[in-house]
């Protein structure tokens, strides 16, 4: 049977044709031959029956005629009825959305140069309405300067508030400055950061960006007019000093080259994208550009990447090459790259702070002889070679972060996040002394600043999205706005773009885990996605905890920590705490978290320790030296006895040992002054 399994493939073929649809209430063969097929079974039936008197041929053909018809109609009403439900299942969850001539949209559109892919582009203008559920909409920019979109395609387009405007075209670029009465340079202060700066327009942001650093040398004097006359000098002079450091085009370091490293991998040859006639001009602009620069050259690899703009926030593009498929057949680099926390605690608790920002970075290291035959790239115009490290390597990230922690090994009061370097310091001089220090590094390594993107010696910084200085730490402004107007998410993708947005501040968040628990219900697998008024007010709440959330003091790891700790029937709740100068308690950061099905069975005095436990593991960083005392205040007062308690539980006993190797002081607090761990760990009243 295994060799002749084919023979049997008509006859499994006559059963199903004879099998009734659901949605025509007919078989194949009924709606094909007007009658039901006559198989084997049935002529053994007609053999046991007696047979029919014969008709004539005419009847016969009247009769197939009018079985055929009847059976026609019967079929196409079934279906319309079977489409009618099906339509309605379909769209039970549907919102109707209907557009006017005149309005703004945003519509689903392929990519130019990538057919494949698509994204929501815009604003557009309807200008009628066909059907229904199709509009014509104006595309001018793209190819065919009409569309017919489908309503599915379009989705309204919301213009941006004023005050959400000026913050994002501001916040990067707004100065921060110092007091305006300074006595002498020894005793410079900087300005309260809770005073208001004056905000510049979209148009300066831009304007600063596009900059060349020969045009901001020339204005130099007046982007330091928050410092005092003696403190202006000196930093000019210290600027003028290093004149190589501030070149218009990027320099090449001669610390190390990048290789790729692809082993046996045949070469991948890839054809242009097509893009438009003004991007294509850009295009063509900074090819020119990096052939002049000797940034790029002209190649005869067998391998070819293509190229694609990406817009910057300054208005101009970045020139980027599409590696992926090089990408792919590249072997990784595991250089470790730093932690965004620990950089922003460093700069924190300074008084003077100053950023630096490389002039295209990435094109500052140079590539091997393999890698430059690897990472050609294709543009309508020719075949190129990269001679420098280009956008868009697997490797690049890891390369230039090796290299940025070679130039600054050693250097007191520096931190870098690639080309992000920050230097920070809590006296004047030390502050210009540790500048001149990071200048050499960069003069003897080859690099080249980006003067216009650079601010010197500010009270704080926008530093890897949060404002950092004078001992605190906030959320930036522009981020905030943007949580806060955020629409309901009507998507889990939606859901979980907004969760990755305001979990980036979850620090900064009291209670922030059971705030968002029914957000996070939703993103289970199995979980079907209903945006109820418990949902809404989750969301509502979680925007509430980061437009009123507090400012936090930034870490200072010579001083001691207090942790609060508190634990209820919903999760855990803990705070770390530090003095300032007054001795006034200030939080540094929140924790909170959620209990598990089996752990809210604990007991009491097993959630209390178990919240500790967390609180510890996850304030390691801080607390985890042994040498400090650590005193830790609870409202359970037999957590007090956890480590000297003999405990025939054995879950209690093995967090005993856990906790041996931390020097504690484990405190009773009343219930009624626990207040800021109490909150942690409840959940909000609806």
């Amino acid at each position: 049977m295994d060799k002749d399994w084919e023979e049997g493939l008509p006859w499994l073929l006559l059963a199903a044709r004879e099998v009734s649809q659901e949605s025509t209430g007919f078989s194949p063969n009924d709606l094909v031959f007007g009658h039901r097929v006559r198989g084997l079974l049935s002529v053994l039936q007609d053999d046991w029956k007696s047979p029919e008197p014969p008709q004539s041929l005419l009847s016969y053909v009247c009769d197939f005629r009018r079985r055929l018809y009847a059976a026609g109609e019967m079929a196409k009403e079934k279906l319309s009825s079977s489409q009618e439900r099906m339509k309605g299942i379909f769209d039970r969850r549907a919102e109707p959305r209907q557009f006017s001539p005149g309005d703004q949209v945003l519509a689903l559109l392929p990519i130019v140069g990538s057919p494949f892919q698509a994204k929501f582009q815009g604003p557009y203008t309807v200008l009628r309405q066909y059907t229904e559920q199709n509009y014509l909409v104006a595309t001018p920019e793209r190819r065919k300067a009409h569309q017919l979109c489908h309503v599915n395609l379009l989705k309204p387009y919301y213009a941006r508030s004023s005050e959400t405007e000026q913050w994002d075209s501001a916040e990067d670029a707004k100065p921060v400055l110092l007091a305006d009465t300074v006595v002498s340079l020894g005793s410079c202060r900087a300005r309260s950061v809770h005073e208001e700066e004056d905000v510049p327009g979209p148009d300066d942001c831009i304007l600063q960006g596009r900059l060349k650093n020969s045009e901001t040398l020339d204005i130099l004097d007046s982007l330091l007019t928050h410092l005092p006359v003696d403190g202006r000098k000196e930093m000019l002079g210290l600027i003028q000093r290093f004149p190589g450091l501030f070149s218009d085009t990027p320099t090449r370091t001669n610390l190390m080259e990048h290789d790729i490293d692809i082993g046996d991998a045949d070469p991948i040859c890839q054809r242009f994208y097509r893009v438009s006639s003004e991007k294509l001009r850009c295009l063509d602009a900074e090819v020119k550009y990096m052939l002049e620069s000797n940034i790029a050259e002209p190649s005869f690899s067998s391998w070819a990447s293509p190229c694609i703009l990406v817009s910057k926030p300054d208005g101009t593009n970045r020139f980027c090459t599409d590696y992926r498929k090089v990408n792919s057949v590249t072997k990784p680099d595991s250089f470790p790259l730093p932690r965004m926390e620990d950089c922003v605690d460093q700069v924190g608790a300074a008084k003077f702070v100053s950023k630096f920002d490389l002039l295209k970075g990435y094109w500052q290291v140079p590539l091997t002889t393999r890698a430059r035959e690897i990472s050609a790239f294709i543009t309508p115009f020719g075949l190129y070679s990269y001679s420098v490290m280009s956008f868009g390597l697997r490797n690049a990230p890891a390369t230039f972060q090796r290299l940025m922690n070679r130039v600054v090994a050693g250097l007191t009061g520096c931190a870098v996040y690639f080309d992000d370097v920050v230097i920070y310091a809590d006296t004047w001089e030390e502050h210009l002394s540790r500048i001149q220090a990071l200048f050499e590094r960069l003069a003897a390594a080859r690099l080249t600043i980006n003067l216009a993107k650079c601010e010197f010696a500010q009270a704080t910084v926008t530093y890897l999205g949060k404002v950092v200085g004078q001992g605190e730490v906030r959320p930036v402004r522009a981020k905030v706005v943007a949580i806060d107007a955020f629409p309901s998410p009507t998507t889990k993708k939606e859901l979980m773009r907004f969760l990755g947005m305001i979990g980036y501040y979850r620090s900064f968040c009291s209670n922030f885990s059971t705030v968002v628990a029914p957000l996070t219900d939703m993103l289970k697998a199995k979980a079907v996605y209903v945006w109820s008024t418990r949902c809404q007010q989750a969301f509502e709440d979680a925007k509430r905890l980061l437009t009123s959330t507090p400012v936090l003091a930034a870490p200072r790891m010579d001083l001691s920590f207090t942790l609060q700790v508190d634990a209820s029937h919903v999760g855990a709740g803990a705070v770390l705490l530090q003095a300032d100068v007054s001795g006034v308690e200030r939080p540094v950061s929140f924790f909170s978290k959620k209990f598990n099905d089996y752990q809210l069975n604990y007991s009491v005095i097993e959630k209390e320790a178990l919240v500790l436990i967390w609180a510890l593991q996850h304030f390691e960083v801080y607390v985890g030296s042994g040498v400090v005392p650590i005193v830790v205040y609870t409202d359970h007062n037999p957590l007090t006895f956890l480590r000297s308690m003999m405990c025939p539980n054995q879950r209690i006993m093995r967090w005993c040992l856990f906790l041996q190797s931390f020097h504690l002081d484990v405190r009773h607090i009343r219930g009624s002054e626990n207040v800021i761990a109490d909150a942690l760990s409840r959940a909000p009243c609806s």
